[in-house]
């Protein structure tokens, strides 16, 4: 469709205390549409803005600190499905003070997750084991929501709920071997002393996979490699592996995995997303004897 006309407008986003103006070239078309206006990548580049078209969310500098601009998801389904409420105030501003220290802003940045940006709800997969849920979209409409439980439903024996429910992808699929230089001799790291806290959140995961058979105990290793214990953002414990040395003997592989722009480029147009967790997946991969 061809532009009947250019129209010059101050754009501003923010408040009275904090506020960022630029000014835009707009294309001026006629043409029935639900949104007044569209920001194209010039603009969004002009104000320096960065864009998540999941969470509706987009974030701009400013004098006074980063503003965020914020999208309403009922509203924006309702537009896309050809129905526009009586509402005008789309969005909701919000300034982040400049007193703020980074590691606060950090700290904001990681509350909001899934659950606070969708309104979520737990489902039982089996009627007769309550306890065993998933969470999905509190907003779907019923025919997804009929859809997507059904498929969850028929496929609830890929959920593992503990670590005893991880038994192992067959060798006969894959196998993982270390690729180790036969050149570099095996090193062996000393012995790390760490707080009594830690030591009892490596004991209980050594435990827990040993129960679960993921792991075996083994006699004089020619590599030896301590457990790094990192404290998680719930106050749990992760058990790591300090694998410096070992990747350092290992070849580097030439295909990488795919680059996560693309990844996100080939799932835009899809008409459903899945943030699924993988529980431990890695786990159920065999070494090679």
């Amino acid at each position: 469709m061809n532009a009947i006309g250019k129209l010059s407008l101050s754009v501003s986003f923010g408040d009275t205390a904090n506020a960022r103006t630029e000014h835009i070239t707009f294309d001026v078309v006629e043409m029935p549409y639900p949104y007044r206006a569209i920001l194209g990548r010039g603009t969004i580049n002009k104000f320096e803005a960065i864009v998540h078209q999941l969470y509706l969310c987009m974030k701009i500098p400013a004098p006074a600190g980063v503003i965020t601009v914020r999208g309403d998801q009922q509203l924006a389904r309702d537009i896309e499905r050809g129905y526009t409420p009586g509402q005008k105030n789309v969005h909701n501003l919000r300034t982040e003070s400049k007193s703020h220290t980074f590691k606060e802003q950090q700290k904001d940045k990681e509350k909001a997750t899934f659950e606070e940006d969708c309104e979520v709800k737990k489902i039982p997969l089996d009627e007769h084991l309550p306890d065993k849920m998933v969470t999905i979209n509190a907003t779907l409409e019923p025919e997804e929501e009929k859809e997507l439980l059904e498929f969850l439903r028929k496929n609830q024996d890929v959920f593992a709920w503990s670590a005893s429910d991880l038994r192992g992808v067959s060798r006969d699929i894959i196998e993982h071997r270390l690729d180790i230089n036969p050149n570099i001799k095996p090193k062996k790291q000393k012995l790390r002393k760490m707080a009594d806290e830690k030591v009892a959140a490596v004991k209980a995961e050594v435990q827990r996979l040993l129960d679960a058979n993921v792991i075996r105990e083994v006699k004089y290793p020619t590599w030896l490699a301590n457990t790094v214990p990192v404290k998680k953002k719930n106050d749990k414990w992760r058990m790591c592996i300090d694998f410096t040395d070992l990747n350092k003997a290992c070849s580097k592989d030439d295909f990488l995995l795919p680059r996560i722009d693309r990844v996100v480029d080939d799932a835009a147009n899809s008409q459903l997303m899945s943030l699924l967790d993988c529980f431990s997946g890695y786990h159920q991969i065999w070494m090679r004897k």
